[in-house]
């Protein structure tokens, strides 16, 4: 009966988890279709930031992507929890769920705390940049140290990356400031702003970890 209900916790958990990530992943495309910028311009992911779509007052459908970032990290948490809770669990697969779990309170914490209201989102979108890294240590030790296939690291190692080159970078306090982009090309921007870029690559790289970890843990259960 106990193997039983695990399965059906670790079944109902990894649910949780894809619906989590499909509110993460749904709402940007759909806010991004229906941009229409200050300057009056259509959205591009190699010139606009995802902190662009979820502000208030020019995203149509910013909260879409607040609520989508905030409830869908907190089914990331759950999902994770659950997993690390579980009468199953290894060290191994705590280690996951305890990269997860940090990892998906940052996102949380970007979608609460959006563009408009300055100094908190600076202070979340940082502690994304600075917890994935440290949350990619804990998910590859568990993929390196016990559970196939390797290339599953790949996507936790370019994630960490892309953080570190957006937390390293001089002018990281100014692109978090609300209407920094704005201010600095107006209607006139370049073919590919590096920042924006790197940021959407963030976001791919860390909802591709995700994915694999929740496809990962399900199999091992």
């Amino acid at each position: 009966m106990v193997a039983t209900d695990d399965k059906i916790l670790l079944r109902l958990a990894n649910r949780v988890g894809i619906m989590g990530l499909l509110m993460l992943i749904l709402p940007p495309l759909l806010a991004a279709w229906v941009y229409r910028g200050e300057a009056g311009e259509s959205f591009s992911f190699l010139t606009h930031t995802l902190s662009e779509l979820g502000r208030y007052d020019s995203s149509r459908l910013a909260v879409l992507i607040n609520g989508g970032m905030f409830f869908g990290g907190l089914a990331l948490v759950v999902s994770f929890s659950s997993r690390a809770l579980s009468g199953r669990s290894t060290p191994i697969s705590v280690s996951l769920a305890i990269s997860g779990i940090l990892l998906s309170l940052s996102v949380a914490a970007c979608g609460l705390f959006p563009v408009n209201v300055g100094a908190l989102h600076s202070h979340a979108m940082t502690a994304l940049y600075v917890m994935t890294p440290v949350c990619a240590l804990f998910y590859c030790f568990a993929i390196l140290r016990d559970i196939p296939p390797r290339w599953g690291v790949l996507p936790a190692l370019a994630a960490a990356g892309c953080a570190l080159a957006l937390l390293l970078d001089p002018d990281r306090e100014l692109m978090l400031m609300d209407r920094y982009a704005y201010g600095l090309f107006g209607a006139d921007r370049p073919t590919i702003w590096w920042p924006a870029l790197t940021g959407w690559l963030l976001v791919l790289f860390v909802g591709i970890w995700l994915f694999y970890a929740l496809i990962l843990m399900r199999r091992r259960h």
